[in-house]
């Protein structure tokens, strides 16, 4: 599996200070990080039924002090701070000025969070939750899971209970120095999950999947910043449907390409949730009439926006762009003469078999698809999965003006599920599962030359 050499070099420029950096990120933590979510469930629980087995009982609605880590010196990287080998360090959000990472003990079950406003120096913002009677010393039943933020300053915190479906959401105005309680909410199983998204510091959502569940995944809005929610709908056969929204009304609806989910097409909501229908665009004219392309998330700043979506034609993988400037409502393919990205990868999409228009897990492929990050609205990350030692990366700058392709040697296999995040031009992240519910990450900071494990 082969990437295109690149039509012309291209030598980075470094941004002239952190701040920039930051700006350049965007937000990660969701979308793509669902399925390890889940995984990270079935360990929670294991570790509160170990508990529980020791106190004989779980109280109802019970809580408890965090506790177990202590926050990285001052000046401390987070990837070389010292934790347990037990513990997984995960990216929970990225952009809007904030970085914000959590721990996780698989031996007893406490999470905490570390919030960076230049990705090098981290301080611990754990919210403090009061302590049960029942519950050892040492253990713990929240696990941190979902974070966004309006500002550097301004965010939210969510965190499951992994001996029920409860889940608890906590706000900042001032950087995490102090944390507001706001409604819980619930994930509707107890292998569910709940994830948070807020286009700004009044208009958010919060949104459920009760795998495991026959009911409904439950979509709720918030327009006073998350003090009051109201349901707005349910997808009741979109598994793993993740909503992004651009505005309080306009919304997409999308899944994770893997082997089994590859979807054909977008949802899009233009009442806040509450119907939606199927979206595809035109297929760029110099494709064949008849060719799909498998969408990924799209990423907006305000009303701007863009989408990538992997056509596989003639033996490769075309990636192109389209754009909107009306929140998504229009969109169209980027003219850019350098584009498309192509990956020399034969990719095959299988016959749809979904009939249901709400159902996103369609076309399942034969071939490696390209993982694609968008760190903003103009610089994009693809890597093209491959054995150890031989995954490529392309970096596309200034809406593909430039690029710069290599392959990289220090990463192991990549042609599994993982977790792709580039924060900026500099910065990416690559998290893959291991067996009995642990993670490893990997971090680049030089645009993907060199990748490092993250020591836990």
């Amino acid at each position: 599996m082969t990437i295109s050499p690149t039509r012309h070099d291209v030598a980075f420029e470094i941004p002239e200070d952190a701040e920039l950096l930051i700006k350049e990120a965007r937000r990660k933590g969701r979308r793509r990080r669902l399925k390890f979510a889940l995984l990270f469930t079935v360990a929670a629980t294991l570790v509160i039924a170990m508990v529980l087995l020791a106190v004989g009982g779980l109280p109802i609605g019970s809580e408890r002090t965090l506790s177990g880590h202590h926050a990285p010196p001052t000046g401390a990287n987070l990837s070389s701070a010292t934790t347990l080998r037990t513990t997984n360090t995960y990216l929970l959000y990225a952009g809007n000025g904030a970085g914000v990472t959590a721990t996780y003990n698989l031996n007893t079950g406490c999470s905490e969070v570390f919030l960076t406003n230049d990705f090098v120096h981290w301080r611990n913002v754990t919210p403090p939750i009061k302590r049960t009677s029942g519950i050892p010393k040492g253990q713990c039943l929240y696990e941190w899971t979902d974070a966004s933020f309006a500002s550097p300053t301004d965010g939210w915190l969510l965190a499951r209970n992994g001996g029920s479906d409860e889940t608890i959401l906590r706000h900042t105005t001032d950087g995490g120095r102090t944390w507001a309680t706001q409604p819980d909410g619930d994930t509707g199983s107890n292998a569910g999950m709940e994830t948070i998204d807020f286009v700004n510091s009044r208009i958010g959502w919060r949104q459920q999947f009760a795998f495991g569940s026959n009911r409904s995944y439950e979509l709720q809005r918030t327009l006073d910043g998350g003090a009051t929610w109201s349901d707005r709908s349910a997808h009741s056969s979109c598994t793993f449907a993740q909503d992004v929204f651009s505005t309080a009304s306009i919304g997409f609806a999308i899944s994770n390409v893997e082997a089994t989910s590859n979807p054909t097409f977008l949802l899009r909501t233009e009442n806040g949730g509450i119907n939606w229908s199927r979206l595809t665009f035109p297929t760029p004219p110099s494709l064949p009439s008849n060719a799909r392309g498998l969408y990924e998330e799209p990423a907006f700043v305000g009303a701007d926006g863009v989408e990538p979506v992997d056509f596989p034609v003639d033996g490769h993988q075309a990636i192109y762009f389209y754009t909107t400037h009306d929140g998504g409502l229009t969109w169209k393919v980027d003219a850019n003469p350098m584009l498309p990205v192509i990956v020399n990868e034969p990719l095959k999409l299988n016959p749809e078999t979904a009939s249901g228009a709400c159902n996103l897990d369609t076309a399942a492929t034969t071939g490696r698809a390209a993982a694609i990050s968008l760190a903003n609205l103009s610089t994009w990350w693809i890597l093209e999965p491959g054995p150890k030692g031989a995954t490529k990366r392309v970096v596309v700058t200034d809406s593909g003006r430039a690029e710069s392709t290599f392959t990289i040697e220090d990463l192991p296999a990549t042609t599994g599920q993982m977790e792709f995040s580039a924060l900026n031009v500099n910065d990416a992240l690559i998290t893959r599962p291991i067996p009995y519910g642990y993670q490893s990450t990997f971090e680049s900071t030089d645009r993907g030359a060199t990748w490092h494990k993250l020591k836990l």
